[in-house]
């Protein structure tokens, strides 16, 4: 049980400075000065120094200032993409002390790499809040960020056994989440380009929509039925599709006949069909960088991203397929 505890002090301070460094540092510090835990590496002496505990804290109110601001947060998150890194690896090896090189080396990549992990999943998850259209979930994810980072801070210095399992259970759920995140990330990168795209080139829409590339030409060579004609094609992204995967890439096809979604998993293309005849009805909600189509159906609401210029330029009545001046007119 005495590695578990060792892991435990070394796996929680690194993967929290991840989401927080200068709370952690600051929580280290203050518990070495004033012995609120007993038996800490000597390595954290020199965190005790006041300098370093206020330099800590002063960094510590920046970040909980920054944090809160939708925009600024990610900002700041980029600039820290090495700094927390770091951090986490220095926290580490403190706890060490005298070791062989290969054990230092071996404990800096680790606490690198759990830090990493760390920050990785809270700035695409934050990215992904800020698209969000009510502001309150900013706020309150950020301020259960800062009470984590304090908690786990402390628990892996007092109770290293338990910050253990906890820190396993957070890099568990991590990998869970990181398809997710990096889909969604990938998502709006991929927007906030096509919007430059845009106003440089104003048809860069338009010609994205009446161009498919000839994987998806081929495909519907194969998939199409007897007088079914391509009228609409763009990139989106799942909502809320059966079967398919949230913020999962797909190549929509808008024909005569039906809306065909195509996408990659597991290696291989596969493809959802929806006969235009199902279709009650479908609607545009705008949003600052992707907009959200809805589509209604006797079996429920399908829901996609779609990057916003590319929404402006759906057919009106997909039934219909009402086309004007060969240029598709947008959704009301």
């Amino acid at each position: 049980m005495e590695i578990i505890a060792k892991l435990g002090s070394l796996l929680g301070l690194s993967f929290i400075s991840g989401i927080n460094l200068y709370a952690t540092v600051a929580v280290v510090g203050i518990c070495t000065k004033y012995d609120l835990v007993q038996g800490l590496p000597p390595g954290f002496d020199v965190l005790a120094n006041d300098a370093v505990i206020f330099v800590a804290m002063l960094l510590y109110v920046v970040e909980f200032l920054a944090d809160k601001v939708p925009g600024l947060d990610t900002l700041w998150d980029f600039i820290h993409t090495l700094i927390r890194p770091l951090g986490g690896a220095m926290l580490a090896l403190m706890q060490v002390g005298e070791a062989t090189p290969a054990v230092e080396v071996i404990v800096f990549m680790l606490g690198a790499s759990l830090a990493s992990a760390a920050h990785i999943t809270k700035a695409g998850t934050r990215l992904i809040i800020n698209t969000s259209p009510e502001p309150v979930s900013n706020f309150v994810v950020s301020l259960a960020e800062d009470v984590g980072a304090f908690g786990l801070a402390y628990v892996s210095l007092a109770y290293p056994k338990v910050s253990f399992f906890i820190t396993v259970a957070l890099l568990i759920l991590i990998g869970l989440l990181l398809p997710l995140i990096f889909r969604t990330v990938r998502m709006l990168f991929s927007a906030i380009w096509l919007r430059l795209k845009c106003a440089l080139w104003k048809e860069a829409a338009w010609m994205q929509t009446r161009s498919p590339s000839y994987a998806l030409d081929a495909f519907f060579d194969r998939v199409k039925e007897a007088e079914e004609k391509l009228v609409w094609s763009a990139r989106a992204y799942a909502l809320r599709i059966p079967k398919v995967p949230r913020s999962t890439a797909l190549e929509v096809l808008v024909t005569s006949k039906a809306i065909h979604l195509v996408y990659w998993r597991r290696f291989r293309r596969q493809s959802v069909r929806l006969p235009v005849d199902d279709i009650e009805l479908q609607k545009i909600y705008p949003g600052i960088l992707m907009s959200r189509w809805m589509i209604r159906t006797s079996r429920g609401d399908w829901l996609l991203n779609i990057y916003r210029p590319l929404a402006q330029t759906l057919p009106v009545d997909l039934k219909g397929m009402v086309s004007h001046d060969e240029r598709l007119q947008p959704v009301l």
